[in-house]
């Protein structure tokens, strides 16, 4: 499959026309008719049904065209961006945003940060499969916006805390724990609780295994991703914790403070190393906001 079977397929699915097809792309319709037909042999799918008069996607086809649209406007994004570094126009923070964070602080700052960098671009990232610690290290980005316990291992990555985040249970409704306005661990006892195997369920201070154990609460820790968790949780097979912002909903699922344990520390994350000018100049405005957020909120940051 390659650019061009690719860029007459997706004329063609937004036209459902091969002439108006290729007047768009500056080719004849011979040559985007032998495109598709060479794009669904290789394929081994067929991707329009055509006749004299109509042409119309097919289930698959509509499928791929699905699929296909979003990622050539985000490459033709990610191609414009490349070119205007190479032209010393612009250059770019990579930065990871948590998917559950309370992102006012941070929108905040990247208001701020444009103003006065108007030629470097924020480009935002949300992936889990690979640690944070692990992302800042190999450079793939300059800074997180996480936890504070999923970098405080390493000693080499500094952490600016923004706000803080509290610990809820999520539970089904038709869970016996919904019925609480708050919980303890002890009224977790004997409850299964459900975890993924994603960073967001890797603080180690938050509890231990003994703990659990002696608090005789089960855990099932199976679940590969985040999503699979929150589903069984609202199949009602358990609970889950989460650090998230009180504002943040869960479709389907309650969510109830959990007491009695500490607020987690949110904000920037990154490696001295691999901060260049941009990215401290990020920081600096991220330190002056939060210094003035204070002055103007005292009782809040206490």
């Amino acid at each position: 499959m390659n650019s061009m079977q690719i860029d007459c397929f997706l004329e063609v699915a937004r036209c459902l026309n091969y002439n108006r097809a290729a007047e768009q792309l500056y080719t004849t319709q011979p040559v985007v008719s032998y495109q598709i037909k060479s794009l669904e042999r290789e394929l081994k799918v067929q991707l329009f049904l055509r006749d004299n008069r109509n042409v119309s996607l097919t289930e698959a086809g509509s499928y791929l065209y699905r699929q296909l649209d979003p990622m050539q406007k985000q490459l033709e994004t990610i191609i414009a961006t490349a070119q205007k570094i190479q032209n010393g126009a612009s250059s770019v923070i990579t930065l990871l945003v948590r998917r559950l964070a309370d992102y006012s602080s941070l929108t905040e700052i990247i208001h701020f940060f444009s103003e006065q960098y108007p030629n470097v671009q924020v480009d935002i990232v949300t992936r889990n499969e690979i640690s944070t610690r692990s992302l800042l290290a190999q450079n793939k980005i300059q800074l997180a916006f996480c936890y504070q316990f999923e970098t405080i291992r390493d000693p080499a990555i500094h952490f600016l805390a923004l706000s803080e985040t509290y610990y809820y249970v999520l539970v089904s409704p038709r869970h016996p724990l919904a019925a609480y306005k708050a919980l303890t661990w002890e009224d977790l006892a004997g409850e299964k609780l459900i975890l993924a195997d994603t960073e967001l369920q890797k603080n180690p201070r938050l509890i231990t295994l003994k703990e659990l154990t002696q608090k005789k609460i089960q855990v099932r820790s199976s679940y590969t991703s985040f999503d699979s968790m929150l589903l069984n949780v609202e199949a009602g097979a358990g609970f889950t914790i989460l650090p998230c912002s009180r504002s943040k909903r869960f479709s389907g699922l309650i969510k109830i403070p959990l007491q009695n344990v500490p607020a987690m520390p949110l904000g920037l994350a990154w490696l001295p190393e691999n901060a260049e000018n941009s990215v401290q100049g990020f920081i600096k405005i991220a330190r002056l906001r939060k210094e003035k957020n204070e002055e103007e909120n005292p009782r809040k940051h206490k």
